[in-house]
Parts: structure tokens; C-alpha cells; sequence
């Protein structure tokens, strides 16, 4: 260092403006109007808009639609009476990226005096992918909470009844009581499958690849039904792990067949994703949203899982299933907001 040079103060104005500048989280501030007065550099990495852009503008620019009415009512609240309808540290909420997908963030705002104003700075920390761990372990809690209830009651009521059943076929050689038997055990197995398959096809899709439609629907086709299937339109490319995709059909297909006694099934695309039709009895009286519940069945070979696993499929890839009645008066289960191409 040469003589007299002094080392860069930690102290001094580039200091600050680096740290303010190179950390990461967004600050931002704005006026007592809502107007944007200063933005650093990480709002671009967090938001897609440069620091000038934002600047003169309202922090609703930033905000999805739903959320601006209250936020002005808010902000005018506050000015008017100094009441806070929020408490301001930690606040969590969805932010507006400029291309409009919507960014989790933890926001604390304070109130300061600067340049004869009151102002409000605010810093803003990307939650989204603590947000996403949350709802997948909220997601896996509830898959355990499903298996516990398959394990205390599903399974141990036919166990208790076959070893009744078994009892009887001990003490008197009665052969339909050890058919019955052989009839409970199978049934146990099958909630074994059921209950082993939901576990899986419930963590969340993180790789997808293009699927043909009518490709994985006739692979399906081929383990779980029989006859013919038909496809009412032309096929389509979908965004899907193409195994769990045939997971869903296989367990749509028999549920048509067997509980719902159709002779014919159909598939096809429609504007957001794609339906399964069928001409059998109907859904009936059955409450649309209770039908995929875990457990719920109104047959008594059913396990209630089938419909579940359904959903539970549908809900993995992000798709949302509505059931519904086809055009020939059977179940019609649709699945929209599905990506296709």
C-alpha cells in the first residue's frame, strides 16, 4: 500500500450502496402515494423488471390483481389513521413476476423519515422453495395419515373376519366357509396394491416428458381392461410422467367396469386436458367431491382407493379432475389444466 493511502472504509456511502446492491434480498421503498422512490439490483433477478422500470411506479405493479384493491385500502388506512391491518414484519404473500408467475415472498417493511417524508422500505426474501418443501411434506403427512387409517381399519377388519372365518372352517370342515376365506385374503391383498400404490404416486411429478394420449391410455388398456376402447378425437401430446399417467387409466377403467357397469369407455381431448367417458350406471346421487375421498365406496368388493389414487395422480402433475355425467348418461371423469402440446 503506498504511503498516506488509506483502506476503503466499512463505514462509507460504497460501502453501503455495495452491501444494499450485491445481497439477496429485494429492498425496495415507497411513498406515502404507493410510488416506488427506490428498487436495488436484486429486484431484477426476483421480479424480471430492471430498478428504473420500477421506479415512479406502484407496488401493485408487482402484485397479483387479487390482492391490489385491499393493498391501496390498506395503504390509505394507514395514512388517514395509522392503523396497521397487517402486522409488517414477516409478512407472507404471493408477489407478480413481470412474465405473471407468481413468486412467494416474506416481506418487513418499516416506516422511516427521509428527506422531510415518511417513507417505507421493505425488504423481500424469495420463499418459493421453502413454500414448495411445506406443501410436499404437508402432502407426505397426509399420505401417512392415509396409510395409518388403511392399516387400523381397512385391513384389520377383513384380518378379524378371516380369522373367524377361519375358525369355523377348522372346527367343521365347511368348505364355503374357506372359500369365503380365500375371498378375504384376496381382497386384503388387493388393499395391500392399493394402499402401496398411493403411497408412491403421491409425491409431487418434478420430470415430465411428451406423451401421447392415446398411446398410454391403450397401454393402460391392456392390463386393466377388456373389449375395445375407443378415442372420440385426435390424439394429443401431453406433459405427464407416462407411468403414473397409465396408473390413473388402470385404475379408471376397472372402476367403470366393475362398479360401474359399463359396456363401453371412451377417451378423448378436450380444450385444458382430456376425460374418460363411460355409458354405465352413473354417477347417481354420489357427492362429486366425496367420490374421491380415501375410502369412500358404495360397493362392497370396492376397496376406495382407486378414485383416490386418481386424484391423487391428477393432483401430482398440478391437474385438477371433476366428475362428472357423459353424454350417454354414465361418469364422465374430466382432467383440466393439463399441459399439452
Amino acid at each position: 500500500m503506498a504511503a498516506g493511502a488509506q483502506p476503503n472504509s466499512f463505514t462509507d456511502r460504497a460501502f453501503f450502496e455495495a452491501l444494499v446492491q450485491n445481497g439477496s434480498d429485494a429492498i425496495i421503498t415507497i411513498d406515502t402515494d404507493d410510488r416506488i422512490r427506490f428498487a436495488n439490483d436484486v429486484i431484477k433477478k426476483m421480479f424480471g423488471y430492471d430498478p428504473e422500470e420500477l421506479v415512479g411506479e406502484s407496488l401493485t405493479t408487482i402484485m397479483p390483481e387479487r390482492f391490489q384493491d385491499a393493498h391501496r385500502a390498506a395503504i390509505e388506512r394507514y395514512i388517514e389513521t395509522g392503523e396497521r391491518t397487517l402486522d409488517w414484519s414477516g409478512i407472507e404473500l404471493p408477489a407478480e413476476h413481470r412474465d405473471g408467475h407468481e413468486v412467494q415472498v416474506s416481506i418487513t417493511f418499516e416506516e422511516y423519515e427521509y428527506g422531510g417524508q415518511n417513507v417505507f422500505s421493505g425488504i423481500m426474501r424469495d420463499v418459493t422453495g421453502r413454500k414448495e418443501r411445506e406443501r410436499k411434506l404437508e402432502q407426505q403427512n397426509e399420505q401417512l395419515e392415509r396409510f395409518a387409517s388403511v392399516v387400523s381399519h381397512d385391513l384389520r377388519s377383513p384380518l378379524q373376519t378371516a380369522k373367524a372365518t377361519l375358525a369355523v372352517a377348522k372346527a367343521t370342515d365347511d368348505e364355503e366357509a374357506l372359500e369365503e376365506l380365500d375371498e378375504l385374503l384376496d381382497r386384503m391383498d388387493e388393499l395391500v396394491d392399493d394402499v402401496l400404490e398411493l403411497a408412491t404416486q403421491g409425491q409431487t411429478v418434478d420430470e415430465t416428458e411428451q406423451v401421447s394420449l392415446e398411446a398410454v391410455a391403450s397401454d393402460a388398456w391392456n392390463v386393466a381392461g377388456h373389449g375395445d376402447i375407443a378415442f372420440e378425437s385426435d390424439d394429443v401430446t401431453l406433459e405427464a410422467d407416462p407411468e403414473r399417467l397409465q396408473t390413473l387409466f388402470e385404475n379408471l377403467f376397472p372402476n367403470a367396469r366393475e362398479h360401474g357397469g359399463a359396456e363401453s369407455i371412451w377417451v378423448e381431448a378436450t380444450h385444458d386436458g382430456f376425460a374418460v367417458n363411460d355409458d354405465g350406471g352413473g354417477l347417481g346421487h354420489v357427492d362429486r367431491e366425496q367420490l374421491f375421498d380415501h375410502g369412500y365406496t358404495e360397493s362392497e368388493s370396492g376397496t376406495g382407493i382407486g378414485l383416490n389414487i386418481v386424484r391423487t395422480v391428477a393432483q401430482a402433475h398440478g391437474w385438477r379432475v371433476e366428475a362428472g355425467e357423459s353424454d350417454e348418461g354414465g361418469a364422465r371423469f374430466a382432467f383440466h389444466e393439463v399441459t399439452t402440446r
